[in-house]
């Protein structure tokens, strides 16, 4: 195994922004699913699967302090449940950052033709050369990265409040004319499950813990800053349609808050709007790229794939990995149909139900076998968090197999059956070639494999 040169370069607001900017996609555009779930009361469903996932975030961060290597909730998984069970969190872990990529596409598609119309072969071309530019990027010190991503991420919140604020506050809003509950009941609680999608990316500070050069017992402030922001803007800009909209307006449109800024004659809000709106499809990619890079570096390091992927070029970053993660974006923004975007959100959730209920089940176990590691970071109420964190993730899991069809099941099913081979060659070549495919668990025992 090679040496591990992960630098340690990100502070604390950047933990927070490169989090956060995983979560908040181009939300002028996604809102459009947020009201077919739930109308203006999405805002309500995104307050409380905000508080059911903010004791997952509590339990990430004392895992994260516990053992703050990448990889993050593999090893963590492994230590509790062995390497087997590990490199299946693993396989869904990356699932989740491989099915936002073609979401780059999406949303940029949206936004552009707030300016002109483009083809679909135009955007996929677009979106190609951002991500090929972006592979680039990554290959940069994590810095560079770091303060790129916080400079875009600040940006856009305050763009994204100040619109809020701007369309809550003008004439036209009405608080009389929104319709909170179209889909009633069923609506909202079906959307506390299937938003989950839009917090995924809370989970970007675990693979990034070993690169932080703060205390580790302040993750946790990593954690709730980011999960506060992302539900901040996505509650306002709710809000701030709703007043101004109606449903059947929302449903019918493109792109929402660019349009609602025109309607209040505010043209050079709308501009700004989309110009920040694709900038943060780029701070969006780069958190799930980092992600799934530090997840293959992290696996390779446990001799779960290839270890090929811990090599690191001269600025500590992991280059092999890096160029798969390139290579996957761009296959799934050129080729992934457009139903696609119809599955993501449903074999989301399933996904991270999956991985968030694994981590929870870890959390559970490994305090009762290794009390004795050290947790710079320690969950208050720990079985508590662990009981709302099992049934919530439960229910995500429910809700979202149930919304799944027949095109979703498939995609699934083959995802899942296409992680055999790569278990069955790391099962062989543990055999033929035990001295650098022997099964290998992080931890603290071995202090993250640096023994």
């Amino acid at each position: 195994m090679s040496g591990n040169g992960l630098r340690k370069e990100l502070k604390l607001s950047n933990m927070i922004s490169m989090a956060a900017g995983g979560m908040i996609a181009a939300w002028m555009v996604e809102i459009k699913l947020w009201f077919e779930l739930s109308g203006p009361g999405s805002v309500f469903s995104f307050i409380t699967c905000a508080l059911l996932i903010l004791p997952l975030c509590l339990i990430y961060s004392e895992m994260t302090s516990m053992m703050p290597y990448a990889g993050g909730q593999n090893i963590w998984v492994s230590n509790a449940f062995g390497w087997n069970t590990g490199f299946a969190s693993c396989w869904f872990i990356m699932l989740l950052y491989i099915m936002a990529m073609p979401t780059v596409a999406y949303g940029i598609a949206s936004m552009i033709s707030y300016f002109y119309p483009a083809t679909a072969l135009q955007i996929k071309i677009l979106a190609s050369i951002i991500i090929i530019i972006w592979f680039f990027l990554t290959n940069q010190e994590l810095k560079i990265i770091a303060k790129l991503q916080s400079v875009l991420f600040w940006s856009t919140l305050a763009v994204s409040l100040i619109a809020s604020f701007i369309f809550i506050t003008n004439k036209n809003w009405n608080f009389e004319s929104i319709n909170w509950f179209p889909n009633g009941v069923t609506g909202y609680s079906a959307a506390v499950g299937l938003l989950i999608m839009k917090f995924v990316g809370f989970d970007l500070v675990p693979q990034l813990a070993e690169e932080s050069n703060f205390p580790k017992k302040h993750l946790w402030k990593a954690f709730v800053g980011s999960l506060g922001c992302t539900t901040l803007i996505y509650c306002m800009a709710i809000i701030g349609v709703s007043g101004i909209v109606s449903n059947e307006w929302v449903a019918e449109t493109d792109i929402v808050d660019p349009r609602v800024a025109d309607i209040i004659g505010m043209h050079w809000l709308g501009l700004i709007i989309v110009i920040m709106g694709i900038l943060t499809c780029l701070t969006t990619l780069s958190s799930f790229w980092l992600s799934a890079s530090r997840i293959l570096y992290g696996a390779a390091q446990q001799h779960q794939l290839t270890q090929k992927f811990t090599k690191l070029n001269k600025n500590g970053q992991p280059v092999t990995a890096n160029l798969i993660v390139g290579i996957l974006a761009v296959y799934f923004t050129v080729f992934a149909p457009d139903a696609w975007i119809n599955y993501i959100y449903t074999i989301y959730g399933v996904a991270a139900g999956i991985v968030y209920l694994m981590v929870v089940l870890s959390f559970l176990k490994l305090r009762k076998i290794h009390p004795e590691w050290s947790r710079p970071y320690k969950a208050k109420a720990g079985l508590a968090m662990g009981i709302i964190g099992m049934l919530f993730t439960l229910y995500v899991i429910y809700v979202s197999t149930t919304a799944m069809d027949t095109g979703a099941w498939v995609v699934l099913v083959l995802y899942i059956a296409f992680a055999l081979p790569f278990w069955a060659y790391a099962k062989s070549k543990q055999k033929s070639d035990p001295e650098n495919w022997t099964p290998i668990v992080l931890s603290p025992d071995n202090n993250g494999g640096k023994n």
